[in-house]
C-alpha cells in the first residue's frame, strides 16, 4: 500500500473528484478517501493525465470538500475474495455482503474487472443465425 496521501483536490463534481499533482496513478486503481471527521470512503481512478487524477467516489459525496479531504492511492485494482461460501448470498458491487451474513474470508482473490476476451481465440462462426430481418439474413 502506498503511504502518500494527497490533499490537492481541486474540484468535486457529482461523484467525481479531481486530484492534482498525482504521480503514477493508474486507471482502475482503488483509493481511500478520508474526510475531516475521520470517516472513510472508497473510490476508483477513472482517468489520469498530466498529473491530474479523476476519481469516482463510491457512495455519497456529501461531507467531502476540497480543503479538508485527503485521498490515498492504494496501488491495486478492485479485488474480491471468492469461495463456496458465496453461493446464495447477496453482495454489493465491491463484494461486500448485503444480506447481514458474515464477511467472506478467503485467500483466493480475483480482479473485479477481469481480463479482456481475445476475439482471435474464438472459433469462427459457421452456422447461419436467423434474425428475422430479410436484409440482414440475405447477407449470410
Amino acid at each position: 500500500m502506498s503511504s502518500i496521501s494527497y490533499k490537492t483536490i481541486s474540484k468535486i463534481a457529482g461523484p467525481l473528484m479531481f486530484v492534482e499533482g498525482v504521480e503514477n496513478a493508474a486507471y482502475g486503481e482503488m483509493v481511500e478517501i478520508k474526510l475531516i471527521n475521520g470517516e472513510r470512503r472508497q473510490g476508483q481512478v477513472l482517468d489520469t493525465r498530466q498529473g491530474l487524477a479523476i476519481v469516482q467516489v463510491f457512495g455519497p459525496t456529501m461531507g467531502l470538500n476540497t480543503s479538508g479531504t485527503s485521498i490515498k492511492f492504494l496501488g491495486e485494482t478492485a479485488q474480491i475474495s471468492v469461495s463456496d461460501e458465496m453461493l446464495g448470498r447477496v453482495f454489493d458491487g465491491l463484494g461486500n455482503p448485503k444480506d447481514n451474513g458474515p464477511k467472506i474470508v478467503s485467500k483466493n482473490k480475483v480482479d473485479l474487472v477481469g481480463s479482456g476476451i481475445n476475439p482471435y481465440s474464438r472459433e469462427e462462426p459457421s452456422e447461419f443465425i436467423q434474425t428475422g430481418m430479410s436484409n440482414i439474413d440475405g447477407m449470410n
